[in-house]
């Protein structure tokens, strides 16, 4: 809600369990040399209106003192042809396609062939990100950057506090109007910081975690009975531990062999493990015999990770991505992907 992050290394798994202690309190703490100890609140549903609320205020009020819109801007950049509907098209496309890369993906059952997929997805994402940043340049200062820079400040004020029962406010907002734009700007990236520490990445991690595992499988998939309150008042980040939660025991329970302890600490390899013995069974369940002569291309790693037999004689040559991607000028469309795997 208008606050920006940046990629940040990952966690090592003590630092994650903080984070999750953090999640299960509701809040962070932060420690500077001017304020000392203070703790920022992890929003939920209700501040989440409120916020609402007032990014339509300030932004109305920037619409009052001359500011134009997105929208406007977008307009008056489309007549001086500096942003045309053919580059608005180009983003539009661009996101449909790195989804239906993603699901391609989860429908694939060789290595290789998902690794070449992931590799363009992140290209596609590259350069989607690159238009996007143009765009953004281009449109410049709106009221919409001016509402977004305005709930910032109001996230660092309503959500900064003395105390760990966040009862006393860290500012009155009598204090908060007299405070430097420095001082704002540091404010914002403790809480830039605390909020990429729990961003979805990480959420995703710690719901694959022992010490998450442990106690949510007692829980009987109740969110109530996990964090001892109605479900209407956790915060963002506890309702999405709990479903990733939720989800990971569902994945985990289907699979027919124990994660390596590596893929329990990637989420994504998990799914992708995952989805590869779901397709792997859908194989399995056609052939009379599942060996490695039925799966084209496969080597000892696919049949290994699809629970399939090794191969007795020599791997057949199966259909190389990353040789017809040649053939197409280095990228293939989804009209080929479709092709080649039906």
């Amino acid at each position: 809600m208008g606050l920006f992050f940046i990629d940040m290394p990952k966690l090592e798994k003590h630092l994650l369990r903080r984070v999750y202690m953090d999640i299960l309190r509701g809040f962070s703490k932060v420690t500077d040399t001017s304020y000392g100890d203070f703790y920022i609140k992890h929003i939920d549903n209700f501040d989440s209106e409120e916020i609402d609320e007032k990014g339509e205020e300030y932004k109305n009020h920037a619409i009052k003192q001359g500011l134009p819109s997105t929208k406007e801007k977008l307009e008056q950049l489309k007549q001086d042809e500096s942003w045309t509907d053919e580059d608005e098209r180009k983003i539009s496309d661009l996101e449909k396609m790195i989804t239906n890369l993603k699901i391609t993906k989860s429908k694939i059952l060789l290595k290789a062939q998902i690794d070449q997929l992931q590799k363009q997805i992140q290209d596609t994402e590259k350069e989607l990100n690159g238009l996007k940043v143009e765009k953004a340049n281009l449109i410049g200062y709106t009221s919409d950057i001016y509402s977004g820079k305005k709930i910032n400040e109001f996230y660092v004020l309503n959500t900064s506090y003395k105390d760990k029962e966040l009862k006393k406010p860290l500012f009155s907002k009598e204090e908060f109007e007299e405070l430097q734009e420095k001082d704002i700007t540091l404010l914002i990236k403790y809480y830039n910081d605390c909020s990429e520490k729990a961003g979805e990445e990480n959420i995703k991690r710690i719901a694959l975690s022992g010490f998450f595992l442990n106690n949510f499988y007692l829980c009987e998939d109740n969110p109530q009975i996990y964090y001892g309150k109605p479900v209407v008042e956790l915060t963002y980040n506890q309702s999405e531990l709990f479903s990733y939660g939720r989800d990971f025991k569902h994945i985990l329970s289907e699979m027919k062999n124990k994660p390596h302890p590596d893929v329990m600490d990637d989420p994504d390899k998990l799914i992708e493990l995952y989805n590869v013995g779901k397709n792997a069974d859908k194989i399995k369940e056609s052939m009379e015999n599942a060996d490695a002569s039925t799966v084209v291309g496969a080597t000892n790693e696919d049949l290994e990770r699809m629970g399939l037999k090794a191969p007795t004689d020599e791997p057949q040559q199966g259909i190389s991505l990353a040789a017809e991607a040649a053939k197409k000028g280095g990228k293939l469309s989804m009209e080929d992907l479709m092709k080649l795997h039906s």
